[in-house]
């Protein structure tokens, strides 16, 4: 008979083995101008256990004329019954051409109207504010002074976040850390847009694992991580950049069609190229012949290599896992049950 382990050296083993993860939690993002959760939707986010919400609350840029900063899109939320138990994180979409050269008095100007269009939310019991902006080392200060300036808007014991780049997950002491309590770190868009190539830009792991080696092991922030569902075509005339069409595009009734012609692909994961042959509307644009349109999607493969390579990113240890977007899970190719594996390929 083996001998029994004396009872200090069980509490000693007990003690050291490292505490489990807890498991991440799924959230969506509503990027919608009209909140509107079809059955579909609400039945994916019950499935899935999802009780978090990132809605799209405002847009807000600048007037190309006149360049007076100006909230737009702003999102009708009258109908709150489809939100009955779930966390709402109201989300703010703010270009970094606001923050370049603004002044002081505007700051507190935007910062007041957020804070108005947060009234709806009052009622939904919400305690996380996104900001959501790819700041710039040119307009970094600004941009962090406007989040201190937030904070004193917002009421006490608010959750303050803001996304965080790649590039800035992986240079911290660059790019600068925000005056935030978390960050969300947006696990896409690797690629350049504006180069005509094959690239697949929404996600290619090459490319996402150029930000993940050499990153510091320990981020200033506790980060969640966003995912993505959405594909887009870049189309292309005399070799520039001239429009973004959202996905999904119907891809089997351009490859039936004679007014385009795709080119094959030349590796694993990439973007698809097209190429018009006849003038034709796409998206509300109208192509014509010469025009090249490159569509970047996502796969349910592509996302399962996007979910190994985050097991290398710092998470913080309640993280959320937010899908962008809502609009695009109801596809059958991301199920509840894909979602839910995906979560858990992350945290493993």
């Amino acid at each position: 008979m083996k001998p029994l382990l004396p009872a200090f050296a069980i509490l000693l083993l007990t003690t050291c083995s490292p505490a489990p993860k807890q498991p991440l939690v799924p959230a969506f993002f509503c990027w919608e101008t009209t909140l509107d959760i079809s059955a579909s939707e609400r039945e994916i986010m019950d499935s899935l256990g999802c009780k978090k919400l990132y809605i799209k609350t405002l847009d807000i840029g600048r007037i190309p004329a006149t360049g007076e900063i100006e909230p737009y899109s702003i999102t009708d939320i009258s109908d709150t019954m489809a939100l009955a138990g779930l966390e709402i994180i109201p989300t703010f979409f703010i270009t970094n051409e606001v923050f370049q050269n603004i002044a002081s008095e505007k700051m507190d100007w935007l910062a007041s109207k957020i804070v108005a269009t947060l009234t709806p939310f009052r009622g939904l019991g919400a305690g996380e504010v996104l900001f959501d902006c790819d700041w710039t080392p040119s307009t970094r200060e600004a941009f962090f002074l406007f989040l201190k300036k937030m904070r004193g808007k917002l009421p006490s014991g608010t959750t303050i976040s803001a996304t965080i780049r790649l590039h800035q997950y992986k240079f911290p002491k660059q790019t600068g850390v925000p005056p935030v309590d978390r960050g969300m770190l947006m696990f896409y868009n690797t690629g350049d847009v504006d180069e005509e190539s094959e690239r697949n830009t929404v996600f290619h792991p090459d490319d996402a694992l150029k930000y993940l080696n050499g990153a510091s092991k320990n981020y200033p922030l506790p980060l969640d991580l966003a995912l993505p569902l959405f594909s887009w075509g870049l189309i292309f005339r005399e070799g520039e950049l001239w429009k973004i069409v959202p996905g999904p595009l119907p891809l089997d009734e351009m490859r039936r069609s004679k007014k385009y012609v795709e080119q094959p692909a030349t590796e694993p994961f990439s973007a698809r190229l097209w190429e018009l042959k006849e003038g034709t509307f796409l998206g509300g644009h109208y192509l014509r012949p010469g025009h090249h349109l490159r569509v970047s999607a996502i796969s349910p493969e592509l996302l399962f290599k996007a979910a190994l390579l985050a097991q290398k990113l710092d998470l913080a240890d309640d993280a959320s896992v937010a899908f962008f977007h809502l609009g695009i899970a109801k596809s059958e190719h991301f199920s509840a049950q894909l979602l839910d594996s995906l979560c858990k390929s992350v945290r493993k």
